[in-house]
């Protein structure tokens, strides 16, 4: 039988990625599944652990030198400042292309656990992320920042075209120049705010009070572990479909385990993916209708989220209520062409607060939720192993 409380015991301490606790938690985990007799394999990759202390940072300093060119009245430099500050943290996000957030390369490794049937017709993916991030601002106080990215890309832009139009007016003694200036000045403040609001955020995360990852995402690969178990032990099994469970890193620093995984290999058979996030906690099961990043979301699969408020109503008596939006490993499956969703927990208290933050601990889980969450995996995967599932419908 599972010991979760020993699982959570480790699965319950800060381990930031490229941290020596992160590289202990990985050995922690491959230590349980080898004592368990648990095959599994490494899943290497090229892993940025400073990606969004280096954004912020870009933010920061990019945002401040476009202002004081813009104040400096310095012409068509600013104008190239301007879309070197857009260009920067922009194309690292939304193409994954380290472009300002390569400082401290390292090697990052994914743990992945495949259960094979003799005649594999199809796949199923349960994943969940080992890493931990720290905040100063948790997931609803950073909305109001990652609301207004929108309009900071406006400004940006904006100030970069108005820049070389007030230098030329300030040339020709234009009495326009002293508009074209107070705009500028204008445009520039809130741009300022919201460059340092965000950056400080994403830059001093070190700095601010440790989360624990006990909800996110340590509880999930707790349920993982337990799902891998069952199957092990025979408990299981599936004849038509190829079970992966996939613990990833990188999660907290824009999805790079998974999307290193998601694109890194071939996908053969019909899948369906489903990752887990902030489970185990007190209040409702719920799954995400859109996940993303902060620049780009996209629909999760309305079917798949069906299937799955279904089966978690067939062991609970409730089914999973629809939330969102999240960013998530989920995301990296669906840029794949994966069907794919997020299922999650509400906190009755913190609802879907208190991440990345002391709030964040071993108190926030319900340990009996643990194999709960695992029978409902179980479920679905029985459910699609015998057709009940068709993935021309999903």
């Amino acid at each position: 039988m599972v010991d979760y409380n020993e699982l959570m015991g480790w699965l319950s301490i800060p381990r930031p990625n490229g941290s020596q606790a992160e590289c202990k938690t990985r050995q922690a985990l491959q230590g349980w599944l080898e004592r368990h007799s648990i095959p599994y394999r490494l899943h290497a990759f090229r892993l940025y652990p400073n990606f969004f202390v280096a954004i912020g940072i870009w933010l920061i300093v990019s945002r401040t030198l476009l202002a004081l060119a813009i104040w400096m009245r310095w012409g068509w430099p600013a104008a190239v400042i301007s879309i070197l500050s857009l260009l920067g943290g922009t194309v690292d996000v939304a193409l994954g292309f380290p472009l300002v957030g390569w400082p401290g390369a390292t090697r990052g490794e994914n743990i992945i656990i495949e259960f094979e049937p003799s005649t594999p017709q199809q796949e199923i993916v349960f994943s969940a992320h080992y890493d931990t991030k720290s905040e100063f601002l948790d997931h609803r106080q950073r909305m109001f920042f990652i609301k207004n990215l929108p309009a900071g890309i406006l400004l940006t832009v904006m100030l970069g075209l108005l820049a070389p139009l007030d230098h030329a007016l300030l040339a020709a003694n234009s009495a326009w120049s002293s508009v074209s200036f107070a705009a500028g000045i204008l445009f520039s403040l809130p741009l300022l705010g919201l460059a340092w609001g965000l950056g400080l955020n994403l830059s001093m995360g070190h700095f601010s009070p440790p989360s624990q990852g006990a909800v996110d995402n340590g509880a999930a690969c707790a349920i993982l572990l337990g799902l891998a178990d069952r199957v092990h032990k025979g408990e299981l099994a599936l004849d038509r479909t190829c079970l992966t469970l996939a613990i990833f890193t990188g999660e907290e620093v824009n999805m790079q385990g998974s999307r290193a995984y998601a694109t890194g290999r071939d996908w053969p058979l019909p899948t369906l993916a489903i990752n887990l996030e902030v489970m185990a906690q007190d209040g409702s099961y719920v799954y995400w209708e859109q996940d993303g990043t902060s620049l780009k979301l996209v629909p999760t699969s309305p079917k798949v989220n069906h299937i799955l408020a279904e089966t978690v109503a067939e062991v609970t008596g409730a089914k999973a209520i629809p939330a969102g939006p999240v960013n998530s490993d989920g995301y990296s499956f669906i840029r794949a062409g994966i069907p794919a969703t997020t299922l999650g927990t509400y906190d009755k208290k913190w609802v879907d607060r208190g991440f990345h933050s002391p709030a964040d601990n071993l108190e926030r889980v319900v340990m009996a939720r643990l194999p709960e969450a695992v029978e409902i995996l179980a479920r679905l995967a029985t459910k699609y192993d015998s057709s009940q599932l068709q993935m021309t419908n999903l």
